[in-house]
């Protein structure tokens, strides 16, 4: 319900509510939002402040209008280019989705057999990790899990790990030259944390998109990743000129 801050205008509590009540799964995507009048009531506030926050929402791309039939939520489902599975975020942009991050996880580690073998580095080498959830329309669609060798890439503590995409953080700002990306795809069920991240309940068809980036002209790689994606709003396509 709405809380008792004063400083934050009674709108964008509503938003925030309506907002979460999507998050939760509580009204699942394509679902009719109640009406104005009923909100009105729920929450004790005018229908023209309940009118003005779900025109926010249907700005934001959060819930749209159909015409005679009432405000939806709306479905984020993009078609992925396989070209553009590096960076989520400028691919949801430009489909005009409206895209947030949250950095979940950042520490160094030592490198695994199995790691040590994807980046080529010896047993034990410092690896960085980073988990950042990328969120469309405010749903949360993608986990990016990557490793980066410390040794290729010092010092990434001092970047935006957050808003900073894979492929920018290496050409701009290790000014790396990407000179190959090694990407397959398969078909895994959710299973705890991934389930509370994605708001996704056990067993939930994603979408693992595994990575490896080479760099030029020795073509060592510069990052193995591991990306979860939601299959109800994600598909990949590939063109092929035969």
């Amino acid at each position: 319900m709405l809380n008792e801050d004063l400083s934050k205008p009674l709108y964008i509590q509503i938003q925030e509510y309506i907002a979460e009540l999507i998050l939760s799964g509580k009204i699942p995507p394509e679902t009719k939002l109640p009406s104005e009048r009923e909100f009105s009531q729920e929450l004790g506030v005018s229908r023209m402040t309940i009118r003005r926050s779900i025109t926010e929402l249907v700005n934001e791309g959060i819930l749209e209008r159909h015409h005679g039939s009432g405000t939806f939520v709306a479905k984020p489902r993009v078609a992925y280019d396989a070209r553009e599975l590096i960076n989520y975020v400028e691919a949801m942009a430009s489909r005009g989705i409206a895209t947030s991050s949250q950095l979940l996880e950042f520490g160094e580690i030592p490198a695994s057999r199995r790691l040590a073998e994807r980046l080529e580095v010896e047993i034990g080498s410092p690896l960085n990790r980073v988990s950042v959830l990328r969120l469309a329309n405010r749903v949360p669609c993608v986990i990016e899990r990557s490793y980066y060798p410390c040794e290729r890439l010092p010092a990434l503590h001092e970047y935006d790990l957050e808003r900073t995409n894979p492929d920018i953080l290496l050409t701009e700002g290790y000014g790396i030259q990407i000179g190959h990306i090694a990407q397959s795809f398969e078909a895994v069920a959710a299973d705890d944390p991934i389930t509370s991240i994605l708001r996704v309940p056990e067993g939930f068809p994603l979408l693992m998109v595994t990575r490896t980036i080479y760099r030029k002209p020795d073509r060592k790689p510069v990052e193995y990743a591991q990306d979860f994606l939601r299959s109800d709003y994600a598909r990949v396509t590939a063109e092929i000129d035969w």
